[in-house]
């Protein structure tokens, strides 16, 4: 399925996930109206005991379809052969194929430290004529900046490019990542004004009992790193869709139930242990809250899960974490979609 630069200036939220089950499932579950605004970025890699590359690919088109593909090459979290596909030799040629092998997909680049940037570069001109856009995922914006400004200049049309600044896990970097957006953004948009930039980030923490045992509300911090950035007149807003996006050792211990509600602004959460009445007790206190909207639960399957559990029906499945965090992170994408798609006031907008 060829792209053209209209795919991409309709972007209005970018969410940016991995090929996990979790990740998966919340996108499958999203209503086909909100799919069809989402361009979203996937990062291949294994999904629980799957590792064969074809089958996670063919799994990435049963359950998300049209998506930008990246490569997941962190070593717990990769396929099998993924070292073949970052083969910098004849521009990234084993990528390439692979991609086009999944016809509803649009490239992203791929950045390796070790690779020479003409190679890198090479990639990108030949991703832009083969798919017609291409996607450059900076995880170190600093340090990849040369490459990005190279980029800017080797693609035919600027307008088929887009530059996503993915700054990780941001709750407590705030102020640093926000001096080093605003020094990537300004350089590249001095090369070219009209550069297209998302800009990514995630404050979902690994562990939500650092704010409280029992529950609490949690800013969602990459909307004010975004809106600190100058909001939408500077760069599309993305995220990791309530996703904890970095790499960490899991430990073996007994999980106390926990439901989070996501909100435009805040992730709601409560934890109850079995004996003190689990998830239906969690459920039921979320269900209680001013901010629990009733219609909201009618159209998202990640809210009428809580719901169904609030009345002392747990569907099949939603016994351990797993699924809620699908459930969290399908509702997280139906609020910021709604509220990408609202029209901002002037007002409202900061100068960059």
């Amino acid at each position: 399925m060829p792209y053209d630069s209209s795919d991409l200036d309709a972007i209005r939220y970018l969410p940016v996930l991995r090929a996990r089950s979790a990740e998966l499932r919340a996108y499958r579950e999203l209503r086909q109206s909100t799919r069809d605004l989402l361009l979203p970025v996937i990062s291949v890699g294994k999904i629980g005991r799957m590792t064969q590359l074809e089958r996670v690919l063919a799994r990435i088109q049963n359950d998300v379809g049209r998506c930008f593909l990246d490569l997941n090459i962190i070593p717990e979290q990769a396929c099998d052969d993924y070292e073949r596909l970052c083969d910098h030799t004849n521009g990234y040629s084993a990528w390439r194929e692979f991609i086009s092998s999944h016809e509803a997909a649009a490239p992203v680049a791929l950045l390796h430290t070790s690779a020479p940037s003409r190679s890198s570069v090479r990639q990108i001109m030949r991703m832009e004529r083969e798919h017609g856009v291409v996607a450059i995922r900076s995880r170190n914006p600093s340090s990849e900046l040369a490459l990005l400004e190279s980029a800017l200049s080797a693609v035919d049309d600027v307008a088929n490019l887009l530059i996503i600044l993915d700054f990780g896990y941001i709750r407590q970097s705030m102020e640093a990542r926000q001096i080093e957006a605003r020094r990537t953004i300004s350089a590249l948009r001095s090369i070219e004004p009209t550069t297209r930039i998302a800009v990514c980030a995630t404050s979902f923490p690994r562990s939500v009992t650092a704010f409280g045992d029992g529950g609490a509300a949690l800013d969602i911090l990459e909307r004010d790193f975004h809106s600190q950035l100058g909001g939408d007149q500077v760069a599309i807003y993305g995220d990791h869709g309530s996703i904890y996006s970095e790499p960490f050792e899991p430990m073996i211990a007994r999980f106390v139930p926990r439901i989070d509600y996501a909100l435009e602004y805040q992730w709601i959460f409560r934890r109850r242990r079995q004996e003190d009445g689990g998830y239906v007790e969690c459920a039921s206190q979320i269900t209680q809250l001013a901010d629990w909207d009733n219609e909201f639960a009618d159209e998202c399957w990640g809210a009428n899960i809580i719901r169904q559990t609030a009345g002392g029906t747990i569907p099949d499945g939603f016994n351990s974490p797993a699924n809620w965090i699908a459930a969290r992170s399908n509702m997280h994408m139906e609020r910021q979609i709604a509220l990408a798609m609202t029209p901002v006031e002037e007002d409202d907008v900061e100068d960059f």
